[in-house]
């Protein structure tokens, strides 16, 4: 048999394999978990029902989760190996800087006696403890849901997955749980919780991500 014959036989029940991306089951498992995790250790809201119906706490919501989307977009990309990462890190950077501007602009319009308050609120000591503790029911699922990626960069992958992660626990607390709904703290105590879960994601997938 001719070699181009027999190249053309073995390749003739090839099919072209899909792209490998994050597992949906996981990371629904994930934001479940999290929302779990803040009706059992926290506690949700009093009158929840008329609080979902505040387009605050859904404009809370959106920021949080615009995180998480742009962060597991992040996530695909670094791992696989040549992607171009820079589009998800732009986005993952304009969603932080809308909010930080947002926040900005709202302490500047308001009263100079109220504004330690707008930007502290009652609990700022404790919001990013709480997000942290929050991601920790949900960053198993979340970090299993790139096995079937093959990250070049282990650290910068776990950093994608935690700020996912943290995004996700993010939501579940400031929907659920959180009373606080100015721009000033949100752009500042829950970016901070989150990035912090980032950190911690690069720490932990430099070893778990590794291949």
């Amino acid at each position: 048999m001719k070699t181009d014959d027999l190249i053309d036989a073995l390749a003739a029940g090839l099919q072209p394999t899909r792209k490998a991306t994050l597992n949906p089951v996981l990371l629904a498992f994930a934001a479940a978990a999290a929302a779990a995790a803040v009706a059992v250790l926290l506690g949700v809201r009093p009158a929840l029902a008329e609080t979902l119906s505040s387009p605050v706490t859904w404009t809370k919501g959106l920021y949080t989760a615009s995180l998480a989307g742009a962060a597991l977009w992040l996530s695909v990309r670094a791992g696989r190996p040549g992607a171009d990462t820079r589009a998800p890190l732009a986005a993952l950077g304009a969603i932080v800087g809308l909010a930080l501007l947002w926040g900005a602009v709202e302490l500047l319009t308001t009263p100079g006696d109220e504004r330690l308050a707008d930007w502290l609120g009652r609990t700022w000591t404790i919001c990013g403890r709480n997000i942290l503790l929050i991601s920790a029911a949900a960053v198993v699922p979340t970090f299993l849901s790139a096995r079937r990626l093959a990250p070049t960069r282990p650290a910068f992958s776990g950093f994608a997955l935690g700020v996912a992660t943290g995004g996700i626990a993010a939501t579940a607390y400031g929907v659920l749980h959180c009373p606080e709904s100015t721009a000033a703290f949100v752009a500042t105590w829950y970016t901070i919780g989150v990035a912090v879960a980032g950190l911690i994601g690069a720490a932990v997938g430099r070893v778990a991500l590794r291949w």
